[in-house]
């Protein structure tokens, strides 16, 4: 991995955050879909853990860890390059004394195919032998049960695996020491930790989102329109301009795909979700899934950070408070004054800024 070139405009803004280091009471890192190693995944998270402040940061990698299919199974072809990408993205922040949390992604799962329970459980079989207590795939062993992860003593961080809910094959774990075996007993296991953390401010993190203006949310680019085999793979550059425009419509009507936030199983998960925290005010969604910087008020606000390695189309749309496309990552910090911090980093003309910042408010209950 390349080192990051610390310009004069990363020595600032370094100096700047950790001379408020004092305001802070714990920071989160979210980096999405960041499971493929290319010269912007270089940059961006060695930058991202030289924001690590010691002893009160947590960082969360929100799914799609391993690019195309999930980590490979032993004795595969791909077993040791799909490892070396897990450890691409955890050994900058272990090295600077980080928690790290990876949840799985639908690639995770082996991009929705067949091997994809034992591709999770052989990627959380990997993490788990490195021994290390602060370094962890939740849920654990391809299990649905949602996790608790403290952050401080108001506020939490609750992380479930919502490919599971969407995965279209087998998926029975009997090995695995699940608390959850079926839809109901997630939520019901949501309901529980909802309950016993209603006075704190609670982040959700799973890796889809419950709103977004990105692919995943019907809406497309005009390389979408045009490039269509792209989808498929990112050099099939051939022009389709009519027969391109079919893509984006098929894909939103006769050919629903259950990563995509119109199709019923994705339908069922936003509404279960979102029936358990109803009510609760002081809960952050945030996920990764689309490639992009998303910022959305909607029932609750939603953080998308899944540009860790890839961009795609993501629009300004009615709830959008920020919308950006370029790769990056997103900051959370817990202030000493109970309101939230986020901070957006884009990747843009061979350098990492902040783009974007935005203050939320803690509800008094």
């Amino acid at each position: 991995m390349r080192k990051t070139t610390i310009t004069l405009v990363l020595i600032l803004l370094l100096v700047k955050l950790s001379g408020a280091q004092d305001s802070i009471r714990h920071r989160m890192i979210f980096i999405g879909d960041a499971g493929e190693i290319n010269h912007k995944q270089e940059e961006i998270i060695p930058y991202a853990s030289e924001m690590v402040l010691k002893g009160k940061t947590t960082v969360m990698y929100l799914g799609d860890n391993v690019y195309p299919r999930g980590v490979g199974l032993e004795g595969s072809s791909d077993e040791v390059s799909t490892r070396d990408i897990l450890r691409a993205q955890y050994i900058p922040m272990r090295e600077k004394g980080a928690p790290v949390y990876f949840i799985p992604g639908n690639h995770d799962w082996d991009r929705m195919g067949k091997k994809g329970l034992a591709k999770i459980k052989a990627q959380w079989s990997f993490l788990e032998s490195n021994q290390d207590s602060l370094l962890k795939l939740v849920p654990a062993n391809g299990c649905p049960d949602p996790v608790e992860i403290p952050l401080t003593d108001d506020a939490v961080m609750i992380a479930y695996d919502s490919e599971w809910w969407l995965f279209p094959h087998d998926k029975k774990n009997e090995d695995g020491d699940c608390a959850c075996d079926d839809e109901q007993e997630v939520i019901d296991r949501m309901k529980v930790l909802r309950d016993k953390n209603r006075e704190k401010m609670v982040f959700l993190a799973g890796h889809h989102p419950m709103w977004t203006y990105g692919v995943h949310g019907g809406n497309y680019s005009w390389k979408d329109h045009i490039f269509p085999l792209t989808a498929v793979n990112k050099k099939l550059w051939v022009p389709l301009p009519v027969i391109g425009s079919l893509y984006p419509l098929l894909r939103s009507t006769l050919f629903l795909n259950p990563e995509d936030n119109k199709h019923p199983a994705y339908k069922k998960l936003i509404r279960a979700v979102n029936d358990v925290f109803s009510g609760f005010p002081n809960v952050i969604y945030v996920s990764g899934h689309d490639h992009g910087l998303q910022l959305i008020d909607e029932e609750k606000l939603q953080i998308v950070s899944g540009a860790g390695a890839k961009q795609s189309h993501a629009k300004k749309g009615e709830k959008s408070l920020y919308s950006q496309s370029e790769q990056g990552f997103v900051i959370v910090d817990l202030l000493t004054n109970g309101s939230n911090r986020i901070t957006f980093f884009t990747f843009a003309d061979k350098h990492l800024k902040p783009a974007f910042v935005f203050t939320s408010e803690r509800h008094k209950l």
